[in-house]
């Protein structure tokens, strides 16, 4: 299977189920939970722990439940790096209207933050608008980081939901940003 997109610093491959080894899932995981990202990247989801000894949000069953998708309703990428070969994230889609538009996420170990993740994050929108036929990319989220991430590949802040965010017993605001087609760069 050849990549869906190369750049200098990463590739992305579409996860497809059936086209990679059994346990590609769990293996994205493993690099979620080594990163100790759940929380960060899926903070909107409920912990739903239901006073259990061990939290379930982000548990290797919710998270393959969650990228579980056989009608490719949330196309998910993951990301390697170009030198190492190494797997280093994964960016996907989800909330997605056909031919209108979609929510976009990125998680990106530590390590390769920067013109890595940058590279990763440009490369599935521009895929998203030109191959899936988005028009209209969003992103939401309560990370300043994050943010700043959004706003260097074209993405402008459209409003702030204050308080929104329930993360760690802490309030957070929400920042909504949105891109368009002609609005994104490599940054």
């Amino acid at each position: 299977m050849a990549t869906a997109l190369e750049g200098q610093h990463v590739s992305l491959w579409p996860y497809v189920r059936g086209y990679w080894p059994r346990d590609t899932l769990y293996a994205l995981w493993r690099l979620v939970e080594e990163e100790r990202a759940y929380g960060l990247i899926f903070h909107g989801h409920p912990q739903r722990d239901n006073g259990c000894p061990y939290p379930t949000r982000g548990d290797l069953a919710q998270f393959v439940a969650y990228f579980h998708d056989d009608r490719m309703t949330r196309p998910l990428f993951m990301v390697q790096s170009v030198p190492d070969h190494v797997l280093v994230g994964l960016v996907w889609f989800d909330d997605v209207v056909p031919g209108h538009r979609a929510l976009a996420n990125v998680m990106v170990r530590r390590k390769y933050w920067g013109p890595p993740a940058l590279e990763g994050s440009f490369l599935a929108c521009r895929y998203g608008f030109d191959t899936l036929g988005y028009q209209q990319i969003w992103a939401f989220t309560p990370w300043p980081l994050a943010v700043r991430h959004a706003i260097q590949l074209g993405f402008r802040e459209v409003a702030v939901l204050p308080d929104f965010c329930l993360v760690d017993e802490t309030n957070h605001s929400l920042i909504v940003l949105r891109c368009l087609p002609e609005e994104l760069h490599h940054a």
